[in-house]
């Protein structure tokens, strides 16, 4: 059987281990580094995360490693460490030849490789030479710890080895050591931990991040307790001291990012090392070099935690749910916040690089960074992917669509959306940029219904939205999931000219040295029409002057901006994606576990207002950017708005607006609703020709 083949070779492979730790040659000539080197070993240096302007936002480990002497910590974790890890550590010579034996049996019985055999000397070399060990097979890395926990015996004695362990281990969140971790989860010295803390400190080996307590609360409390079963029986405490540590609640310090001006910034951009670069990515003095800014970091943070405030104090109405009270939030642990969360975020939509990234309202309560980690519906912010869609497949910019009730039938069932733009009975149809002003779902289903699912879909796919999108009628009102990074970098090829770009947070690395180690080779890659991208973003700047976004506007923001709102089914989320010449940002508010936020919370009363605010503390300092212009490729005709048609002279002056079609869906015809006579359209028509020629 594969599984009794895989035990048997546990055996030979230890065996073989220990007798290559009685022959210094043999295991020097496997590549094994020396022991020399722990009596001259210095802690890494803390990597740092640098701002666009040089600045430090953080170190990624900041006091992580704190070496202090084994006197200072507490009997109840040495004793806890010696009993759960290597319950031998006092008798044997570096190698539990007993617990090697017991490890093989029970691997051999079970066909599985579940139990370890690792002493506390081997897992000492293991974490002080993490880089110098073979990579190539954990057969040669287990036959190195081997080799050389043995002369790490030769070289310390007991409580040196010990002390050497207990400063060097890691134990989760970027914490080397017991004294780091011990002020890094609890807010104390080691010397001042609680049985129950030093039990769930002592758990953590076994898995460092997979029992962390801050994002897997529960995992880490029935790891504790099992810790504290085994404390219990080699009497390290006593049954009643496990009992009564059991029933002790976690709390836990406020980690340590969240004192960073950036705290989701600082931990979305230590996932991305680890991923990059491996979990020793934060020690390894790196200098990571963002595009983030601090000035408009602190204005996103400072306009959503206003706003959210304003809403839970009943300013914009009655507010329903809890309010948190006064004073730090208590970590939510791995439960979902209780209370109204929101992000921003801001990109440059030329690049994608992260200007500012908010990713709820307290990192210390809830380090769920909702920009990059959730999977939220989107509503109507989604409609402009259906208008360019439907550009995309020829529709021309002056189309009307119909804006009475729909039906859609969806398999055996019809479907009948709901819609709340502000029409009377008598409108039956609207022109594109009202109908997207307003809002009109019945228009962008019909629009959506026109192009079809899949061609939406596709267009979504070539902007960077990556999450499952499922062919029915419901995605054209926002009915599917998306990442909300992911999302507002989509709408940035509207204000780019069509290229796509990805959210990017880190631009370059550096190694301690100064070189080079890693820089973002990610292009902007062309995606959409730059006809279609000017055309759908000219639609949205009437969202913004005069649609559901107009608080915009009357807030006094008046650099050139285009967006728009998001509201789902029973308010639930609140969006506006907006983009200035320079910038393209998205604000979004809801619960994590969805449900109303309040009557009429739409995304236009909610979170156009902190986008507003947002801009307008970074366009005060900052000049003012010149506004879209039209692409080349387009042409353009002065058409009455009423009719669509090409303006005559007699078109009332306030109804003639100058328009830009992709070439090919101009009209042309000149309006009926206002005609000329057979001299006026003769020299319109010259004129007009004269326009196209020159």
């Amino acid at each position: 059987m594969p599984g009794m083949r895989k035990s048997v070779v546990v055996i030979p492979v230890l065996l073989t281990g220990f007798i290559a730790s009685c022959t210094p040659r043999a295991g020097a000539q496997d590549g094994c580094p020396s022991v020399s080197a722990l009596k001259n070993y210095r802690p890494p240096q803390a990597s740092r995360v640098l701002a666009a302007d040089g600045s430090v936002i953080a170190d990624l480990s900041p006091q992580r490693r704190i070496v202090i002497g084994l006197e200072e910590i507490p009997a109840v974790l040495r004793e806890g460490f010696v009993a759960v890890e290597d319950r031998r550590f006092w008798q044997h010579g570096g190698i539990d030849l007993r617990g090697v034996a017991r490890a093989a049996w029970r691997d051999l019985t079970s066909l599985s490789l579940r139990e370890g055999a690792s002493t506390i000397p081997m897992q000492l070399v293991r974490n002080v030479f993490p880089e110098q060990l073979p990579r190539a097979s954990k057969v040669r890395r287990k036959l190195c710890e081997v080799y050389l926990a043995p002369q790490i015996e030769d070289e310390f004695n007991k409580r040196e080895i010990l002390e050497l362990y207990l400063n060097q281990i890691y134990l989760g969140d970027g914490f080397y050591g017991v004294e780091a971790a011990a002020q890094g989860y609890f807010g104390k010295p080691a010397a001042q931990v609680s049985v129950a803390e030093a039990a769930l400190l002592i758990g953590l080996v076994k898995s460092p991040e997979g029992y962390n307590p801050r994002k897997h609360a529960l995992k880490a409390i029935r790891r504790r307790n099992v810790v504290l079963d085994v404390m219990a029986r080699e009497e390290v405490i006593t049954a009643a001291q496990a009992e009564r540590a059991k029933a002790e609640p976690l709390r836990l310090a406020p980690p340590a990012d969240a004192a960073a001006p950036a705290p989701y910034f600082v931990a979305a951009i230590r996932r991305e090392l680890h991923e990059r670069f491996g979990p020793d990515a934060d020690t390894r003095g790196l200098r990571v070099h963002t595009a983030l800014e601090p000035a408009m970091q602190r204005a996103a943070a400072a306009a959503l935690l206003a706003h959210i405030e304003q809403i839970e104090a009943g300013k914009l109405g009655r507010y329903p749910h809890p309010r948190p009270p006064a004073g730090p939030l208590a970590p939510a642990g791995d439960s979902a916040s209780p209370y109204l969360q929101g992000l921003v975020i801001a990109l440059d939509p030329h690049t994608g690089a992260v200007k500012a990234l908010v990713g709820g309202r307290d990192f210390a309560h809830s380090q769920f960074d909702r920009a990059f980690q959730a999977r939220r519906q989107t509503g109507s912010a989604f409609k402009p992917l259906v208008y360019a869609a439907a550009l995309q497949q020829g529709l021309p910019i002056t189309t009307r669509v119909e804006t009475t009730p729909v039906v859609l039938s969806v398999g055996r069932a019809n479907w009948e959306p709901e819609d709340e733009a502000p029409l009377s009975d008598s409108v039956t149809t609207l022109s594109l940029r009202t109908a997207l002003a307003l809002s009109s779902n019945y228009a962008a289903v019909r629009l959506g219904d026109q192009v079809g699912p899949e061609r939406v879909i596709a267009l979504a796919r070539t902007l960077g939205i990556t999450t499952p999108m499922p062919p029915y009628p419901s995605i054209y009102l926002g009915a599917a999931d998306v990442i909300p990074a992911e999302f507002v970098a989509a709408f940035a090829a509207f204000g780019n000219g069509g290229y796509r770009v990805r959210p990017q947070l880190v631009r370059r690395v550096e190694d301690a040295r100064g070189k080079l180690m890693w820089e973002s080779r990610a292009r902007p890659q062309h995606a959409l029409d730059e006809g279609v991208a000017y055309l759908t973003l000219s639609l949205m700047k009437e969202v913004v002057n005069r649609g559901t976004a107009a608080v915009i506007r009357r807030s006094g923001f008046m650099v050139p901006a285009a967006g728009k709102t998001g509201t789902t089914n029973d308010y639930k989320d609140a969006w506006f994606v907006g983009m200035t010449p320079d910038l393209v940002a998205g604000v979004w508010l809801g619960f994590d576990r969805p449900k109303p936020i309040a009557p009429r919370s739409s995304g236009g009363r909610l979170a156009a207002p902190v986008w507003a605010e947002f801009m307008k503390r970074v366009y005060a300092e900052r000049p003012t950017p010149p506004d879209w212009l039209p692409p080349p490729t387009l042409v353009s005709l002065p058409v009455d708005t009423a009719s669509g048609m090409i303006a005559t002279g007699n078109c009332p002056p306030e109804q003639v607006r100058l328009e830009y079609f992709i070439p090919g869906t101009e009209p042309a015809e000149t309006c009926p609703l206002h005609p000329e006579t057979g001299v006026e359209r003769f020299f319109e028509r010259l004129w007009q020709g004269l326009r196209r020629v020159f």
